[in-house]
């Protein structure tokens, strides 16, 4: 990524985030969303910061499929205006946290394209708030064949994918090594670019090594429970976390239950305050409640770090993943209320 330099001017960029933070959804409004029918979601999201969006997909689209295009679309704008306003070293900073689109984009089109999925359902579910151009995107799933999408991707610069590593994932029909490359990537690419010459800035870095922890615990428990063991584990996490280093996640890696998994977990700062979520999942061993127990972790610690530093750009990560927070769990209650689930089921997948 392009290293941007300068001076930074983050008493803007703070104002404006706290300016858009305001119009997040309370958790009262999901409660009251989860009790409407997808008419009547559509029209309340009409009423809110998703109008432009909401509004100008009505007239091609509808229910569920409407909802997550405006969101998607919004949460898209909302991204790139806050890059748009972001100068110096801050810009930078913003940009390599939100690379993470571009890699997100990618593995969705070459999901997509493994899967043979019809083009329209690629497009619904992109996030165009990175640095691949929506129009590059949309060549990408519009390639007649592999190796024309192989050359495309030489064309630009801004993720580099393998051509060996891409065509062999191809031809075994499984991208997840390709995929844990992509994501490392770009781990290391963003801890490169945080200089530590400020306390904020070692803040930041502070907080992206939470996350890289959080990253492998939910990666760690999905594999456990699926009753993987052995230390080549090693090979699905990212370095750099900050209480859970590649040593001890081998260890863990190792444990042939989810008891001493759980045992070792405790002993971790992210465990104090799942205590309750901890106890759940050992009655009733529902992974994914685990998973959003985790996801609330990572929310909590942003927002406790954005308070602490006020003018740096951890108050810009706060609102980013409370935003993405807030269309993921649309997107659930949307997706839910189509697919003719209960109301108290699509409750307990929401992040809240």
């Amino acid at each position: 990524m392009a290293i941007f330099g300068g001076r930074s001017n983050y008493p803007y960029i703070c104002a404006r985030v706290k300016a858009k933070k305001s119009f997040l959804l309370s958790k009262d409004t999901f409660n009251r969303m989860l009790v409407m029918d997808l008419p009547a979601i559509g029209r309340y999201l009409g009423e809110t910061q998703y109008r432009e969006e909401i509004s100008a997909l009505g007239a091609e689209y509808s229910g569920a499929t409407l909802i997550e295009l405006g969101i998607s679309q919004n949460l898209a704008k909302t991204y790139s205006d806050i890059l748009s306003y972001s100068v110096g070293h801050a810009r930078e900073l913003v940009s390599e946290y939100l690379h993470r689109w571009d890699i997100y984009n990618l593995k969705t089109v070459l999901r997509g394209k493994l899967t043979n999925a019809p083009v329209d359902e690629i497009r619904e579910i992109l996030i165009p708030a990175g640095s691949l151009k929506p129009d590059f995107i949309n060549q990408l799933i519009q390639s007649s064949s592999w190796e024309e999408l192989i050359d495309r991707l030489k064309q630009q610069s801004v993720v580099y994918v393998d051509p060996d590593m891409l065509r062999s994932s191809i031809s075994s029909g499984k991208l997840a090594a390709l995929e844990d490359v992509l994501d490392k990537e770009y781990y290391s690419s963003l801890l490169k670019s945080i200089k530590e010459t400020t306390i904020s800035e070692r803040r930041f870095l502070d907080f992206m090594r939470r996350e890289i922890d959080i990253v492998n615990l939910k990666a760690m428990f999905k594999l456990k429970s699926e009753g993987s063991i052995g230390e080549s584990l090693a090979q699905y996490f990212v370095p750099g976390g900050t209480e859970f280093k590649m040593d001890r996640l081998t260890k863990m890696a190792a444990f042939e239950g989810m008891k001493e998994l759980m045992d070792e977990f405790r002993q971790s700062t992210y465990a104090e305050s799942m205590r309750a979520d901890i106890e759940k999942f050992e009655g009733d061993e529902d992974i994914s409640s685990l998973l959003r127990a985790l996801d609330r972790v990572l929310l909590n610690t942003a927002h406790k770090f954005s308070h602490l530093y006020p003018l740096s750009v951890l108050p810009v990560l706060d609102y980013v993943l409370a935003k993405k927070t807030e269309v993921d769990n649309i997107r659930i209650i949307a997706r839910g209320k189509e697919s003719g689930l209960k109301t108290e089921l699509i409750k307990n997948l929401l992040v809240l």
